[in-house]
């Protein structure tokens, strides 16, 4: 009789087990399908727009924004966007938005590529090169700054120039580089005697003036060149012959870039309608502003902005960088936290830098931003990057004509910097 209960009561055991084990793969096959569906309905759709409270995709995942003053290419950001998309810690958001969050839309493309095709004497597809760059990077400038790239790009092509041994274009490109960034220098190492001595003769500006009219709707714009103080569209403009970079903004308008090639033989002339601004406009506008503010609680007051417009509420922000290493910094606007610093050079691998980010994630891992000191010696005033003044070294003179509204060009010095990548 006892081994008759025994046998049934091992029996009722087994079936049992045999149940739970059936109902807790389905449950797990019910909620896979859901994950699944949930993902597949979250990439179809912006994130910001019509986001279900039960849907917890972007909890442990973050979206990376750019606030560097220094990351002149791509590479960095690329590396490490592609290890959290492959890990499944990147929110997807539309390409137009990432783009503009992350500052591709003015790092330079392709400056692998142009180095490669001026090392084998291929000047045509370097000048392709930077040419493609330079017009995408006008057209997706918006409100990021796009001269450092331009700068860089111009003095590749002076470069370039130099070893077709073409002196004027070579002087003509140097000098725009020059004009958008005076602390630029050469790599002496590497650029040759001629490339040296081309590039300081462009660092004289010319005698010939040319004057530059803009027409802008609506008529309250106002325009800048190669980044200095913002006139009016109203006002006429002096100046040195040659390329510059002419910005027209308004508010609730979609701003325009424009490379002027002034001549003394004739007035250089733009009319332009501005288009009224979109979500990627704005959020232009709110990374300005997060790069402006100081690491720490001020640049979490900003990333909140940015928190709202995309629907994610930690981002990874780049605070500083250049092509051999790169720091980031987890802010989480809803707890009111940050990470650590988070160092990345150029040879850590992808697990280390995934590992990185998956523990930023975790709670336990965040402070306070109220704790956060960050010594932050050249903070810039927190205003749009072409209202900014920069470092001015010298000013050839303002002067407005009674009946012209000629004003003379303003010759800006912008913080030095180094051009890297020759």
């Amino acid at each position: 009789m006892r081994g008759a209960l025994t046998t049934v009561a091992i029996a009722a055991i087994a079936l049992a087990a045999g149940t739970a084990r059936a109902n807790n793969h389905k449950a797990k096959s019910s909620a896979n399908a859901s994950s699944a569906s949930s993902d597949d309905a979250a990439s179809d759709s912006a994130p910001a727009d019509d986001k279900s409270s039960d849907d917890k995709s972007g909890d442990d995942k973050v979206v990376m924004v750019n606030a560097a003053s220094k990351l002149g290419d791509m590479g960095q950001i690329l590396r490490v966007r592609r290890v959290l998309s492959s890990r499944g810690l990147l929110y997807k958001l539309p390409d137009r938005l990432e783009a503009t969050l992350e500052g591709r839309n003015v790092l330079v493309a392709d400056l692998e590529g142009i180095r490669q095709a001026y090392a084998d004497s291929d000047f045509p597809t370097a000048i392709k090169l930077i040419e493609e760059d330079r017009d995408r990077i006008l057209r997706d400038a918006a409100n990021r700054d796009p001269i450092p790239a331009l700068a860089e790009l111009a003095q590749w092509r002076g470069i370039v120039a130099a070893a077709a041994n073409d002196e004027d274009e070579a002087v003509r490109q140097f000098r725009a580089a020059y004009r958008f960034n005076p602390g630029l220098t050469l790599d002496k190492k590497l650029a040759s005697p001629r490339v040296r001595t081309w590039f300081k003769k462009a660092q004289v500006e010319p005698d010939d003036r040319g004057v530059i009219k803009v027409s802008a709707d609506p008529d309250t714009a106002t325009y800048t060149v190669d980044g200095g103080e913002a006139k009016p569209v109203s006002q006429k403009m002096v100046l040195p012959v040659g390329l510059h970079l002419v910005m027209i903004t308004a508010d609730g308008r979609k701003p325009w870039a424009e490379l002027a090639d002034i001549s003394a033989s004739k007035p250089y002339k733009i009319t332009i309608a501005l288009d009224a601004e979109d979500k990627v406009d704005r959020a232009s506008k709110l990374v300005d502003e997060t790069v402006a503010a100081p690491a720490g609680k001020p640049r979490l007051k900003r990333t909140r902005a940015l928190a709202k417009l995309t629907g994610v509420t930690r981002m990874l922000v780049v605070e500083e960088g250049d092509a051999d290493h790169i720091t980031m910094r987890l802010y989480d606007v809803e707890a009111r936290k940050v990470s650590k610093p988070l160092e990345f050079d150029t040879d850590a691998t992808s697990a280390v830098i995934a590992r990185k980010v998956a523990a930023a994630l975790e709670p336990d891992n965040l402070v306070d931003v109220d704790t956060v000191i960050v010594a932050d010696k050249a903070a810039p005033e927190e205003q749009h990057w072409y209202q900014h003044w920069y470092v001015w070294a010298g000013v050839l003179g303002v002067a407005t004509a009674v009946g012209g509204g000629i004003a003379v060009y303003d010759y800006s010095h912008r913080t030095p910097t180094s051009i890297r990548g020759f």
